[in-house]
């Protein structure tokens, strides 16, 4: 199981390394409160509060600001390269970026100052205060560092749990499709040896589908084709008793869905709804897409058994935590019951 995790661990470690992208909007802003922030610690350190110095406080924080800004920008920079190295040369890399972008504006601020009044002796130029910026950014800069460091590992972890959960989730699911479509094809070898053997076909097909895909998400237009793949086996053992509707909207491209997501629930419907009637009846799956909310409807015919069984109850909480595993909690699936008919209802968020 750690070897598991280790490898997943890997898998899911991000490609950027663990400095955030100072080029956007949310990295400069946090940027520009931090140094606020530090330059406010400053000057209370150096007046305090009753007798605060505003002027001195500009002063900091236009140079707070500077030195922040300028290492933001040159972090940015250095990012895509900084990715390909390993965390310790790229945390020491970037600590010396940000120690080097101090000195220089330290010179820079006391050349300004010494080149404005050269006459003056307090004016002299002073090396030792560029030195001064540099300790004063490198604790700052070592604390943040260390912060945005143990974030990352936090994610990567995170996300390797996540990746291995819903590994996790899959398995219980897969199994249980693959017995009952075994059941189904030994049901039909006595009775009619061809259909039975076009069964397995249709099963190679199926499964080659299923289990060669790696990806954990899956275009739903090929879920939608398993389903459908899925039913016309059903067909084949319970005939006339089974019939199906599909109502498919235009959802767009690019919609994604977790694997085997569909499939389960119209696996339930047949064997807790269809399979337990005499009289069968009608499964309808409708797709709709409203604004970034995919709806998928499945309806079958209702047997007071289906609200008693655990298994259909399994199933539910397995799609639905690998729903809120991908899309988070606004991923919804519910089933309500009517006189006649049970109805799953599958919703959740995709990107426009």
């Amino acid at each position: 199981m750690d070897k598991e995790f280790e490898s997943v661990a890997r898998s899911a470690s991000p490609q950027d390394g663990f400095l955030p992208d100072f080029c956007q909007g949310e990295g400069l802003l946090a940027v520009v409160v931090m140094s606020e922030l530090l330059a406010l610690l400053i000057a209370v350190v150096n007046s305090g509060l009753q007798q605060f110095d505003w002027v001195f406080f500009a002063k900091v924080s236009m140079m707070a600001l500077w030195i922040s800004l300028l290492s933001a920008l040159l972090l940015c920079k250095l990012r895509p390269w900084l990715s390909q190295q390993d965390v310790t040369r790229a945390a020491t890399l970037g600590f010396m970026a940000i120690l080097l972008v101090a000195l220089l504006c330290g010179a820079f601020a006391e050349a300004v100052l010494w080149w404005s009044s050269p006459e003056s002796v307090e004016s002299a130029f002073n090396f030792w205060r560029p030195v001064e910026f540099l300790i004063i950014a490198a604790i700052p800069a070592g604390i943040m560092l260390r912060y945005l460091f143990l974030q990352q590992q936090l994610r990567v972890r995170q996300r390797a749990e996540l990746e291995a959960r819903i590994q996790a989730l899959q398995s219980r699911i897969r199994p249980h499709f693959l017995f009952n479509s075994m059941n189904m094809v030994a049901s039909l070898i006595g009775s009619d040896p061809e259909k039975a053997e076009r069964v397995i076909e249709d099963l190679c097909d199926l499964f080659r589908h299923a289990l060669t895909d790696t990806h954990v998400l899956v275009p739903l237009r090929d879920e939608l084709s398993l389903c459908r793949r899925y039913l016309a086996l059903e067909k084949l053992r319970l005939g006339d008793r089974l019939t199906t509707t599909w109502q498919i909207g235009d959802y767009g491209e690019g919609v994604m869905i977790p694997c085997l997501t569909l499939q389960p629930v119209v696996e339930n419907a047949v064997y807790h709804g269809i399979q337990l009637l005499q009289e069968g009846g009608e499964i309808s799956v409708e797709v709709k897409r409203r604004g970034d909310q995919i709806e998928i409807v499945v309806t079958n015919p209702l047997h007071r058994v289906q609200q008693q069984n655990k298994g259909n109850k399994m199933a539910m909480h397995n799609i639905r935590e690998r729903l809120h595993a991908h899309f988070g909690g606004s991923a919804r699936v519910t089933a309500e019951t009517t006189e006649n008919c049970y109805i799953t209802r599958i919703k959740y968020s995709v990107a426009r």
